[in-house]
């Protein structure tokens, strides 16, 4: 018989078929699909490519056992009918199983020494096993037509031989990913864990937890609940930083987790509420209302069991005390992954969140920690250093208690002549200034005059009473002239002369009114009182052509040649100790243990030489406090002896009245402590003690 001519463009189009069905075969292989996905795709390709009848994908399965995974055309065979036996079909793949050559398996072909194993269907087949890292993990068996000659059948078998090569690519690269994605989950994991037993605070873990169990499932969110006083509140939720428990999501989610933890199940919603409780669906609904979820887990998470019963007894079932919810809002996302996740990060979670609220509920929680395990620092050389630090606060306590110190008392003052007079106003009503005589620091006598007043009023009497003085006496003249002239009448000389004895008094009384005035007049030139210098500064600058009241103090005069003395102010509050000191003083004098000369000490210090300090003692304590720059204190007046005085000019050009210095007082002696901390003490004592006067010693 002659051969068949093939048209040539015919082969050339059929080449170009299979590369490109084996080209389709190698993008699959390197694709990242499902095993599922996969057999179905490689099996329509791998049939097309060798124009075979039909054929099957055989994959172990857990178990060690061969599983069809695609088939394409396999009933042609009878064999998943029963209308051919499977026995010898069976045998035959698992000698397969065990050669990593591929085969051609003639129609009714048995094994060579396994007769048991065979070809019990009509077709010719091909077996070409999977192998990975030298291990079959499943066979290609491709039904051929059993007319096909020889050599197409072995160049069919090379050809699957090859594609094999791509199937076993493709499991290489899934499990690739696979370790790969474990990798990525166990990072996760240790991430997960690191977190959310980062701290033993309640809310922190349950943010932890919730943060990173959300990147951990990879939902859209996660919510923690957990029972407090018996009932499951939201403690936290991905992506928030505090729980708006009054908001209407917060409470539909509250309720269903509380049906939930009471039903002691797990929940999964992925659209369908058919067959949940009617207690759980009705919350499941009104929340799935209120957020729009897609799919929902909620994980119980159960409190861990410690005790293990090693006598086989039933151990109690373990109780709920909380729940993990995950959702996904938007594109849905793989269900068994996810729910697998969700348990992983509900189991992790439980013994942390267990640990959290247990800690939580400690009483007095911050004092224990703080005092908790102190035998740690008594061991090594910590004993030592803790040794060393109480000799030293004991040895500073004993010193503060028992060593004595000099006790001082400050305050605030002048530098003044002790001989100082002011001038003031006279009693003239309305006067003003009309000379200024004197500037200041001007050198005055005693009698010198410094100004000179005005009053209107005493200038506007002195001119009545001098007009009406003037009057009296020329009616006195024109009287006495009348008297002269007078006729010899009694009753008109009587007249005249009563006339005359008027006007004499009227003379007289405002001749003696003038003379009171022309003493006020007197007083409006005011003198210097003493010897010294003019203090008062500016003083044309303050008084000329201004009225002055009565008694107004207008210019002060001291007497710098005599004794300086410090005028100091001391707050009332700390008199105390120098009215002790006084006191003690006093006694000591009366006794005859020192001489009646004795005073206080005391010493100073300029704003002009601060760098020196000044001898000098206490000479006067006023018996009043008074108020200065709002607060109350007490003038003591310091004098000093000629010697500081000396010593004082040599550094100093002068000694300017009014000068600012701070003195101390010296009161003997006192601990060391209340020196230090007196203040703190009056505070003490002022608050506290006054506050609670049942305390008082």
């Amino acid at each position: 018989m002659a051969e068949e001519t093939l048209d040539p463009s015919l082969i050339e189009q059929t080449k170009n078929q299979i590369r490109r069905l084996v080209g389709e075969i190698a993008e699959l292989a390197e694709a990242d699909i499902q095993p599922q996905e996969f057999g179905v795709e490689f099996m329509n390709r791998v049939v097309a490519a060798v124009a075979a009848s039909g054929g099957a994908l055989w994959m172990m399965d857990p178990r060690g056992g061969l599983r069809m995974q695609h088939q394409l055309e396999f009933r042609q065979t009878g064999l998943l009918d029963g209308r051919v036996k499977t026995a010898p079909h069976d045998a035959l793949l698992g000698v397969m199983m065990q050669t990593n050559e591929p085969q051609i398996i003639p129609s009714g072909a048995v094994v060579e020494g396994m007769p048991n194993a065979g070809n019990p269907t009509q077709f010719t087949l091909i077996l070409a096993p999977i192998v990975v890292d030298k291990q079959n993990v499943g066979l290609i068996e491709i039904l051929m037509d059993p007319n096909r000659k020889a050599v197409q059948q072995k160049s069919t078998l090379r050809f699957i031989a090859d594609l094999a090569d791509l199937a076993t690519q493709y499991l290489k690269n899934r499990q690739m990913r696979q370790v790969m994605s474990q990798q990525r989950l166990w990072n996760q994991l240790e991430g997960f864990t690191h977190a959310i037993h980062g701290s033993l605070g309640l809310t922190e873990t349950a943010l932890a937890v919730a943060n990173e169990g959300k990147r951990l499932i990879g939902c859209d969110r996660v919510s923690v609940a957990v029972k407090i006083g018996g009932r499951p509140l939201v403690e936290a939720i991905s992506g928030q930083e505090v729980v708006e428990r009054r908001s209407n999501l917060v409470r539909e989610l509250s309720r269903l987790c509380k049906v939930v933890v009471a039903s002691g199940e797990d929940l999964v919603y992925t659209g369908d509420t058919e067959n949940l409780p009617p207690d759980i669906r009705d919350a499941l609904e009104l929340y799935i209302d209120e957020s729009g979820s897609k799919a929902l887990f909620v994980t119980l998470l159960h409190k861990p069991i410690t005790t293990f019963d090693k006598e086989g007894v039933k151990a109690p079932d373990r109780v709920p005390f909380g729940c993990v919810v995950a959702e996904q809002i938007g594109d849905e996302m793989p269900m068994t992954d996810a729910q697998a996740r969700s348990e992983v990060v509900a189991r992790h979670a439980s013994t942390a969140l267990w640990n959290a609220q247990t800690h939580d509920k400690i009483f007095m929680r911050s004092l224990l920690t703080t005092i908790g395990g102190p035998s740690r620092w008594f061991r090594g050389r910590n004993l030592a250093k803790i040794l060393a630090g109480l000799a030293v606060v004991l040895t500073a306590i004993l010193a503060l208690t028992f060593v004595p110190w000099r006790l001082t008392i400050p305050g605030k003052g002048s530098l003044l002549p002790a001989v100082r007079y002011s001038t003031f106003a006279p009693v003239a009503q309305g006067a003003v200034v009309s000379k200024v005589l004197v500037d200041h620091g001007a050198l005055v006598k005693k009698g010198d005059p410094v100004m000179e007043l005005f009053s209107p009023d005493l200038d506007k009497e002195h001119k009545r009473l001098v007009a009406e003085m003037n009057a009296a006496n020329t009616q006195m003249l024109n009287l006495r002239k009348q008297f002269d002239v007078a006729t010899t009448k009694p009753q008109e000389r009587d007249q005249i002369k009563a006339q005359l004895s008027e006007a004499q008094i009227k003379y007289r009384s405002a001749q003696e009114q003038l003379d009171i005035i022309n003493e006020q007049l007197k007083t409006l030139i005011l003198t210097a009182p003493c010897n010294g210098i003019v203090t008062t500064w500016e003083v044309e600058k303050n008084f000329m052509r201004r009225p002055v009241e009565v008694g107004q103090e207008l210019i002060q005069i001291a007497d710098t040649s005599g004794e300086w003395v410090l005028e100091v102010e001391v707050p009332d509050s700390e008199m105390g100790p120098i009215l002790t000191a006084a006191d003690r003083l006093k006694r000591d004098i009366t006794s005859g243990s020192v001489p009646p000369e004795t005073r206080l000490g005391a010493y100073f210090v300029t704003m002009t030489d601060p760098e020196h300090r000044y001898k000098g003692n206490v000479k006067r304590i006023s018996a009043k406090a008074e108020s200065s720059e709002q607060q109350h204190v007490v003038k003591v007046t310091v004098a000093f002896p000629e010697d500081v005085r000396v010593d004082f000019l040599r550094r100093n050009r002068e000694m300017r009245p009014g000068s600012e210095v701070r003195a101390r007082v010296e009161c003997g002696s006192a601990s060391l402590a209340y020196v230090l901390f007196r203040d703190l003490y009056q505070v003490f004592y002022q608050t506290i003690m006054f506050r609670w006067p049942f305390m008082k010693a």
